[in-house]
């Protein structure tokens, strides 16, 4: 037979029965399920990794806002009226708690916060010039009990979302310069993040 009819001589048909049709078709789905869950597998590890990258800076970002208001009181109660100066009534405000040696020139600034509601005095956030001046305000703020007023730190919405979740597990918790302090019987906890607070509770229960 010459080479040109050669080239003409029609491939080998291969006949494959039902079962073996039926096994290689699962060969090549299990593979490509294979591949599919390796696939995965690796999107949700990535995925993981994202997430903890993001909470990482989120906490970072949140520590420096933090930081930022050390010098920052809340203050809640004190009566509003129009045209009023909020550096004087911080300032009456102190001498209700025996400090009379706070002065205006204390103050870097204040003003109210928050939206007008049902005529209830809107809280006055005061920054003052030294960390040590709002800290003899916050420790003497157990003198305004009974008063109506209250003083608390300036937390960002992220601690304040800590603090409050922290409250509804703990009986003895408040706040130091911005951390969250849990005492759970003779241990005393410092939480600054919504995962350590997490983990803490998770121990607890």
């Amino acid at each position: 037979m010459s080479q040109r009819n050669k080239s003409k001589t029609p491939p080998a048909v291969i006949t494959l029965s039902d079962e073996q049709l039926n096994s290689l078709a699962d060969i090549v789905s299990n593979k490509i399920e294979a591949k599919l869950a390796e696939r995965e597998k690796y999107v949700d590890e990535r995925l993981a990794e994202l997430q903890e990258e993001n909470t990482l800076l989120r906490d970072k970002t949140d520590d420096l806002e933090q930081r930022n208001r050390l010098e920052n009181l809340r203050i809640f109660g004190v009566n509003e009226v129009d045209n009023e100066e909020t550096d004087l009534l911080v300032l009456d405000v102190a001498k209700k708690l025996g400090l009379y040696s706070i002065e205006r020139s204390d103050i870097s600034r204040s003003h109210r916060v928050g939206k007008k509601h049902d005529g209830k005095p809107r809280a006055i956030i005061v920054k003052f010039v030294s960390f040590a001046t709002r800290q003899k305000m916050f420790l003497a703020k157990k003198k305004l009990k009974s008063s109506g007023i209250s003083i608390r730190e300036d937390l960002t919405s992220i601690r304040q979302d800590i603090l409050n979740k922290a409250r509804d597990s703990f009986e003895n918790v408040w706040t130091q310069s911005g951390v969250i302090i849990i005492k759970e019987g003779r241990r005393f906890h410092r939480v600054s993040t919504m995962k350590k607070l997490e983990e803490l509770m998770e121990n607890a229960s």
